[in-house]
């Protein structure tokens, strides 16, 4: 795993969403630990634009999200076959990869950013929410969950300019990453790569 020590100024979490019909969120904050920005992104371009020009990205440590791939099997599988589906020899093993648990959207643009000296990392959200003890106890990405992920970033987390009023889950979700990578920089933690996804270290707690 990379040098992990904290030369750069800025902490980017990233929210990624399997589609571009679905908002991605970035979040990037100081050395300080404030935010200094947050904001949506939907295109692929965009996101890579993004990554590529942005002042903040260029001093920066990333944590990117990896989305769940809810592909369905020409459109008539449900997502929740691809847990319990048998497999045997007469079945044509990933057809249309329908098999595939994890989405690989943008990884050829976070994978040239790693080849290109960027520290760059992945992360799984359920367990990273597991990790910081902000498990859901409602169903997740509700506006209960939402109110209650947005409420212990602001107090537990001392995150106190988050507004009143509730964000959308990618932007707390990107908040959650940007906080992991700043507190791994910072030797606030001891990340642990359980996996690598498309040439990019996975971390966690």
């Amino acid at each position: 795993m990379a040098n992990m020590s904290s030369k750069e100024f800025f902490f980017a979490g990233i929210s990624l969403s399997n589609t571009q019909n679905n908002d991605s969120s970035v979040c990037i904050i100081d050395k300080n630990k404030k935010i200094v920005l947050l904001d949506k992104l939907y295109f692929t371009s965009d996101i890579e634009l993004f990554l590529e020009q942005n002042p903040y990205i260029k001093k920066s440590q990333i944590a990117i999200s990896i989305p769940h791939d809810n592909a369905l099997l020409d459109g008539k599988w449900r997502i929740h076959c691809k847990n319990y589906k048998m497999m045997d020899n007469t079945f044509e093993i990933n057809r249309n990869d329908w098999v595939n648990r994890l989405s690989s959207r943008c990884s050829d643009i976070f994978l040239r950013l790693k080849n290109n000296g960027v520290n760059i990392y992945r992360f799984d959200i359920n367990l990273l929410r597991q990790a910081y003890g902000l498990g859901a106890y409602y169903l997740q990405r509700t506006s209960l969950d939402c109110k209650s992920l947005q409420n212990a970033l602001k107090i537990k987390f001392n995150f106190e300019e988050l507004p009143d009023n509730m964000l959308p889950a990618s932007s707390l979700e990107a908040i959650l990453g940007a906080m992991f990578i700043y507190d791994c920089a910072n030797n606030n933690i001891q990340p642990k790569k359980i996996f690598e996804f498309e040439g990019v270290d996975v971390l966690n707690v």
